[in-house]
Formats: structure tokens, C-alpha cells, sequence
């Protein structure tokens, strides 16, 4: 049997206007809570951060949003989940909506996930440099064995997909670390419009692609990268 891709987190990134930037505290508890972007019932899951820079409200159901000047990121952790109970482009389509004079210039989304390719370090590191590298002495270069991290991007009707893959460990009990395969991408839309409300109604139409998107890259990582590589067991999503 194959490896298979697990999808960790997801996160959607809006990129205000460069003339316009964000005053993150009006990302608040309240305004999120009263304005319909969070429900009612959604209950904090720690002590909300406030700085002049940054605002974060994370949530017991592993909701994050993150407001600075130049950015606002709904991050969810979406293992293990359905994916009917995702929430994060909800929260952003909300977000968007009750700030109708917020001019929108950018508009990203971020899966991330792993795979374990093995139970020891040599072998995951070599499905980077032996695998998806060719072989050779450039490698053998130093005291210890050489570290990788490959970035590639496509370039797709919808938008751009970079795709960085890298080694990490997992956190496992007796806090012993396992190797995995992490792949994080960054799907790249463009936005169109003059006004704030233009911008708003393209970037909307973007996120309708998220899911299909989603499965897009899932399916990438699994049939282009992992389908000849076998599988080892499964572990907790914990990364060192």
C-alpha cells in the first residue's frame, strides 16, 4: 500500500490594500462575536493576544485568526475532521462581508500536511535526495548527511501553486520523534477590481475554489509524489 498524504491545517490569507493597511484591533473578540464572522457558542481556547502589530483569537475547535496591518489569516487545524466541518473560509467569507469598505489586493490559501515515508530519519531523508533528487556528489559535501527542502511551483489555470516539501519530526508518546515528509502549499489567486467592493466579489469567487482545491493538492501529493512509496503506520500530528 501507498503512503498517503495527511492533511494538518489549512489557512486562508487576505491581503489588505498597501493604502489602506488593517488596524488589527479592530480584530477583536467582540467585533468577531457581534458581527456574525464567529458564532455565538465559539469559546476561546486561551487568552486572546493584543499588540499594536498583532491580534489572535484562537478557538477550542482549532480555529485561529491572526490580524496584522498587511495580513489577516484564518487558520484551522483540519485533521481528523470531516470536511462539512470545516470552518476557516466560512470565518473569512464573513470576515469580508462585515467590513464592506475593506479593499482586498491579495488572496491566498494554505494546505499543509505529512507523510510518513518511514519509521527511521535516513530513509525519509532519502526519498528527498535520492527519490525526488538525482544522485551525486554534490551531495556528499560536510560533516553530517546533507538537509533539503524543495520548492516548486505550478503554474495553474486558477492561479500559481507553490509547493514547498521538507523533513520534520513527529511528537509521539515518551516524547519520541518520528520522520515525516511535510508538504505545504500556497495556492496564489489574483484579485480584480478598482473599488473595495470589486475586489471583495473577486476574491469571494477565489474562495469558492478552496475546496476543490484542496482536493486538487491532495491528489497531487498522493499520485505524483507518494503513490510508489510504501507506507509506514500512522502517528499523532504533533510537529517538533
Amino acid at each position: 500500500m501507498s503512503s498517503t498524504f495527511q492533511p494538518q491545517e489549512q489557512t486562508f490569507v487576505l491581503v489588505p490594500s498597501s493604502d489602506q493597511p488593517l488596524n488589527p484591533a479592530i480584530v477583536n473578540e467582540e467585533f468577531c462575536r457581534y458581527s456574525g464572522v464567529t458564532p455565538m457558542d465559539w469559546e476561546l481556547a486561551r487568552e486572546p493576544i493584543y499588540t499594536p502589530q498583532l491580534v489572535q483569537l484562537s478557538y477550542q475547535n482549532g480555529v485561529t485568526i491572526t490580524a496584522q496591518p498587511n495580513r489577516i489569516l484564518f487558520t484551522e487545524v483540519i485533521a481528523n475532521k470531516a470536511a462539512s466541518d470545516y470552518r476557516a473560509a466560512q470565518l473569512a467569507r464573513q470576515f469580508v462581508q462585515a467590513l464592506p469598505n475593506l479593499k482586498i489586493e491579495a488572496f491566498g490559501f494554505n494546505p499543509l500536511g505529512h507523510a510518513q515515508i518511514d519509521d527511521t530519519e535516513e530513509a525519509t531523508r532519502n526519498y528527498l535526495t535520492q527519490t525526488l533528487l538525482a544522485p551525486g556528489v554534490w551531495q556528499n559535501v560536510g560533516n553530517t548527511p546533507m538537509r533539503s527542502r524543495l520548492s516548486l511551483t505550478y503554474t495553474l489555470e486558477q492561479g500559481q501553486l507553490n509547493l514547498t516539501i521538507s523533513e520534520a519530526n513527529l511528537r509521539g508518546e515518551n516524547d519520541s520523534f518520528t520522520p515525516v515528509i511535510v508538504f505545504s502549499g500556497n495556492f496564489s489567486y489574483s484579485v480584480e477590481g478598482e473599488s473595495a467592493e470589486a475586489c471583495r466579489a473577486s476574491m469571494l469567487q477565489q474562495l469558492e475554489r478552496s475546496s476543490a482545491d484542496l482536493d486538487f493538492f491532495i491528489g497531487l501529493i498522493n499520485e505524483k509524489f507518494l503513490a510508489t512509496v510504501t507506507a509506514a503506520p500512522a502517528l499523532l500530528p504533533v510537529f517538533a
